[in-house]
């Protein structure tokens, strides 16, 4: 059976997977002039604030970066769902603010209406498109477009991580040209960000075997939780969108408080799998408390740390266990086992004789 006949082009996403260190490493390299030109041009027009709009893993990348903007650059950032922003609009939108529009793409979609609309105001509009066609309104319409350069055959991958990159990278350029960082602090967070291209290879390989093996575990679950806070959130979401994108399962993204806050455990049956995204940072405390809960309450919990932890991976059936990095650059490493772990249950439901149900013309 091909992959066009049942649930998405693997070996597409194998390959593409299988490259991301390359290709962020390529990307910071390629575009750091522009990105560094980009933040003296923003600090020039005393930016205050920063928009971030796109669809689904455009749109999470936006959320990825947010604690990098406020951490590195001191700037309050606002990831908002593209068509959201068209349909109703943002108040203040001035000269002050910048809007930062992600279509890896550039297809039509509402998203054009989104950057059309941010163009209308007094913001300096930036675009970020992977497709340099002619005609592609995110290259050609902004005040400045910054191209990445990923591919996407299968599903979103390099090109979600390739754009985190960049716009970690612009938090970091924002910080040193507005003065929230010293020269040396913004020369060591880049020198980690640098480093991060290596980590992301030991994750894909160290990562696979225990993904193969919940690929065969886990099937005929129909059902995910995926609970994260902070960046994690954003990490959270991307998780149930290649469930859906990938194998074509459920997939629940929760912020870390509201799986307490709204009693979420009593709708987890005992067994069902749970994937807590959990590295070292603001929220640790929390995620220790959410571990123990899914623990207590019989839950399959999978859990995704970093070196630094002592406590989340010990409760945990299933455990990535990532290198310790900044907790702003972690979704480019804690993404990178839900990739894997959607290509096997993928490739365990084609393996079984599944296929897209057909719909009607």
């Amino acid at each position: 059976m091909s992959d066009e006949q049942a649930i998405m082009p693997i070996a597409d996403t194998r390959r593409e997977v299988a490259e991301q260190p390359t290709v962020v490493a390529r990307v910071l390299e390629r575009l750091g002039d522009s990105v560094r030109q980009l933040a003296v041009t923003l600090v020039e027009r005393n930016t205050r604030r920063l928009l971030l709009l796109g669809s689904g893993d455009s749109w999470f990348a936006g959320m990825a970066a947010r604690l990098a903007f406020e951490q590195y650059a001191g700037l309050p950032a606002e990831p908002l769902q593209a068509y959201e922003y068209a349909a109703y609009d943002h108040p203040g939108v001035d000269a002050q603010s910048a809007v930062i529009v992600i279509s890896s793409s550039g297809r039509p979609t509402t998203t054009w209406d989104a950057l059309d609309r941010a163009l209308d105001t007094p913001a300096y509009v930036v675009g970020i498109s992977d497709y340099a066609y002619e005609g592609n309104p995110f290259i050609e319409k902004p005040h400045t477009a910054l191209v990445p350069g990923a591919v996407k055959k299968g599903l979103p991958a390099q090109t979600t991580t390739a754009t985190i990159a960049v716009l970690i990278n612009l938090a970091i350029e924002l910080g040193r040209a507005n003065g929230h960082l010293d020269g040396n602090q913004a020369n060591a967070y880049l020198a980690e960000l640098q480093k991060i291209p290596n980590h992301m290879q030991s994750v894909l390989t160290n990562s696979m075997g225990p993904s193969e093996r919940l690929g065969s575990e886990l099937q005929g679950n129909r059902y995910y939780t995926f609970i994260g806070g902070g960046p994690s959130y954003a990490v959270a979401n991307i998780g149930s969108a290649l469930l859906a994108e990938g194998p074509q399962e459920a997939g629940m993204p929760l912020a870390v408080e509201e799986f307490h806050h709204a009693l979420r455990f009593g709708v987890i049956s005992p067994g069902e799998p749970v994937v807590l995204i959990a590295p070292t940072g603001c929220v640790s405390s929390r995620n220790l408390d959410t571990a123990q809960s899914l623990r207590n309450y019989g839950a399959r919990l999978i859990a995704i740390v970093d070196e630094d932890d002592e406590a989340v991976g010990a409760l945990a059936d299933t455990v990535f266990t990532l290198p310790a990095v900044p907790e702003p650059m972690s979704p480019l490493l804690t993404v990178l086992p839900l990739h894997n772990l959607s290509i096997q249950l993928s490739a365990q439901k084609i393996a079984a004789g599944y296929q897209r149900p057909k719909v009607a013309p």
